[in-house]
């Protein structure tokens, strides 16, 4: 009965509007109609009333005239013979009823006080006289008996008509909506089999007719997208196998020698390590002198050269195991199986040998070796993270004995290596609480005694180790990234020295601070700081120097050589330290304007006892006098060194015969107070 009653459907809304429209129609005809007939029967009965009272008047006048009652009474007791007609009276002009007469079970008293009744008043008159008045009231029941007569007749007829707008409607709705459901059937059948195949027959020729035809053709067009979306399907799947297919290679394999990648030599190895009682030998490869074949015969040679790499190393191994590419120049090799020293030396010094083999590369004949570090598993560790580790480490190893050899991965490389972490974590650890100390090594003219410049030299003042010179911690700083910082730190203590020194005497005492290389960037902002650092604090002219290696001027289009005339138009003087022992050139003396040159150490250690020594040191200090560059001696240790340099005219001795390092405070209270 619910589901019935729920309108849900077009034939169910369809039927409903047609009965709706037909039921509304009828009732109000019906109520027009029987507030019609309502009015008509009661003004039927006033009239016919009327009619009665006009009959009735001319005799019950002329009785009247006779005052003859009882002709009066018997004129209009027939009158209620009527059914509706309740009392019937005569009264003259007083008012005074002269006869009456009432229809049985009717009270009187509450006959006027009735709602539902019609009274009808004639006057009697005669020859325009009157004479009284006739009146007769009448209940409702002829008006009952219509409206009942009528309520059955509406009512027969409202069914009637219901009944016949239902047929009505059921046809009507067969007709027109019998097309349209049968439409939403085969739409429905479509849409649960999926099968557009289907189609709809066309039941008429108006528009419902012209709605099927359409529906038809959208599903022509429908079956032919699908057909064809079908097909397409198809091959976007063949393809989407494919770049699966493909995908996987490039997720596994190294793009540029077809050797597996770092992501499936992880997962290999991952996957051996899970294995019960395997062993193997890890070996990893970093080719040497690799970059110099990019950087001077271009990056497509560098690519062929891999690739022949990487056909040398799939040459010295089985079938079975697995040769790597990590990327860039490295290379790996899980040999299975082996887990001894013999065995797994003879397979690295194989690889050597064929790494060593001259590479012939677009008719370029091309030399590169390999560092190799070993280590095995389960020994030298239990996890991916070891062995790659422990590997590396040993290569690592062997790059630094002077590459083009293996090594073995051993426990002491490892302690090593935490070793040097330890030491790089307390560098950081000094930089930010300021361990770190300047100490002054006095720079004396050709006598030994007047001193008008010094070098600052770093120390580290370690809680636990005592003072460490710079040889123990400034390698480690330049090669992780740290050399920047002391440097700033060393530049801004150095200049408040330099500062204070002048503030103190008035005059100024030279500081000499060596430079990193790595400090120095192409863009000159360094430059930009040391200039800033001296203008804040007011320093004259030619107070500072900047000790930089000969090296580093050597490319006569670099900018370092601009930045050096930058320093030198502010003030700042430039001293080329450890003269001798790099590229040596005049030309960037000749270009540049350097103000000192400090000869080596190793040239002044055997000016004593090798004639070549002291050719070398006399043909330096003459040729810087004929720059006008002025000459130190580092290192004078000796009563015979200092007599052999003042023979050959050098300009300033530095030396442990003369002073040792000291710190800033010793050299204030030494040199400048007591001077």
């Amino acid at each position: 009965m619910k589901s019935f009653l729920n309108i849900n459907t077009i034939s169910k809304k369809f039927l409903l509007i047609l009965m709706s429209v037909a039921i509304v129609s009828t009732v109000s005809v019906t109520l027009i109609f029987s507030a019609y007939e309502l009015t008509s029967a009661k003004r039927e009965q006033i009239e016919s009333l009327e009619s009665v009272s006009n009959m009735l008047s001319p005799n019950i006048t002329a009785a009247l005239l006779f005052d003859d009652q009882d002709a009066i009474q018997e004129l209009i007791e027939p009158v209620l013979s009527r059914s509706d007609i309740v009392l019937v009276s005569v009264a003259n002009l007083d008012g005074s009823v002269l006869a009456e007469s009432t229809a049985p079970n009717i009270d009187k008293t509450t006959l006027t006080q009735t709602s539902n009744i019609t009274n009808v008043i004639t006057p009697l008159i005669l020859d325009n006289q009157r004479y009284g008045e006739l009146s007769i009231i009448a209940d409702d029941s002829y008006i009952h008996d219509r409206i009942q007569f009528y309520s059955k007749f509406l009512l027969l007829l409202l069914l009637s008509t219901f009944a016949v707008s239902l047929f009505l409607s059921l046809v009507l709705r067969r007709i027109f909506l019998g097309p349209i459901l049968y439409l939403a059937e085969i739409a429905q059948k479509i849409t649960t089999s999926n099968d557009y195949s289907l189609r709809a027959k066309e039941q008429s020729k108006d528009e419902i007719g012209q709605l099927a035809t359409c529906f038809n053709s959208m599903l022509d067009t429908i079956e032919q997208r699908e057909n064809l979306l079908e097909s397409q399907v198809k091959l976007r799947t063949k393809e989407l196998e494919n770049a699966n297919i493909q995908l996987h290679e490039f997720a596994y394999q190294d793009g540029l020698t077809d050797l597996p990648n770092r992501r499936y030599f992880y997962k290999k190895l991952q996957s051996l390590i899970d294995i019960k009682n395997m062993k193997f030998a890890l070996i990893f490869i970093d080719l040497d002198g690799f970059k110099e074949v990019n950087d001077t015969l271009g990056h497509d040679y560098g690519d062929l050269l891999l690739h022949q790499v990487a056909k040398r190393l799939r040459g010295c191994v089985r079938s079975n195991d697995t040769v790597a590419r990590l990327g860039g120049d490295e290379f790996t090799l899980i040999i299975e199986g082996v887990n001894d020293v013999e065995r797994a030396s003879e397979i690295a010094q194989k690889v050597k040998n064929n790494l060593m083999q001259c590479i012939s590369i677009k008719g370029a004949q091309v030399h590169v070796t390999g560092s190799i570090g070993l280590t095995f598993f389960p020994a030298d560790g239990q996890s991916v993270e070891d062995l790659v580790k422990h590997a590396d480490q040993a290569m690592y190893l062997s790059k630094n004995k002077g590459r083009n050899r293996y090594e073995f991965f051993s426990y002491a490389i490892e302690e090593q290596a935490i070793e040097k972490r330890r030491i790089l974590e307390e560098i950081r650890i000094a930089i930010k609480e300021k361990q770190f100390v300047l100490y002054y090594q006095p720079i004396f003219d050709l006598d030994g005694i007047n001193v008008t410049k010094t070098e600052a030299l770093i120390r580290w003042q370690h809680p636990q180790k005592g003072l460490l010179g710079p040889n123990e911690f400034i390698p480690l700083a330049e090669q992780n990234g740290l050399i920047e910082d002391i440097g700033n730190w060393v530049r801004k203590q150095a200049i408040d020295d330099a500062a204070h020194w002048y503030q103190l005497t008035g005059k100024i005492m030279q500081v000499s601070v060596n430079t990193s290389p790595l400090q120095i960037d192409q863009t000159g902002k360094w430059v930009d700081e040391w200039i800033l650092a001296c203008n804040q604090v007011g320093l004259p002219r030619d107070t500072m120097i900047i000790e930089v290696t000969e090296n580093t001027l050597m490319d006569p289009n670099s900018p370092i050589q601009q930045q050096m005339q930058r320093l030198n138009h502010h003030g700042i003087d430039i001293a080329i330290d450890d003269f001798g022992v790099g590229y040596s050139s005049l030309a960037y003396l000749q270009r540049l304007d350097i103000d000192i040159l400090k000869i080596d150490r190793s040239f002044i250690n055997h000016i004593e006892t090798n004639e070549n020594s002291v050719a070398l040191v006399r043909a330096i200090i003459t040729m810087a006098h004929h720059l006008q560059v002025k000459v130190v001696a580092e290192g004078v240790e000796t009563k015979g060194q200092h007599m052999l340099l003042q023979q050959l005219s050098c300009d300033y001795l530095q030396g442990y015969l003369f002073a040792k390092p000291m710190t800033a405070e010793q050299f204030t209270h030494i040199y400048l107070l007591n001077r």
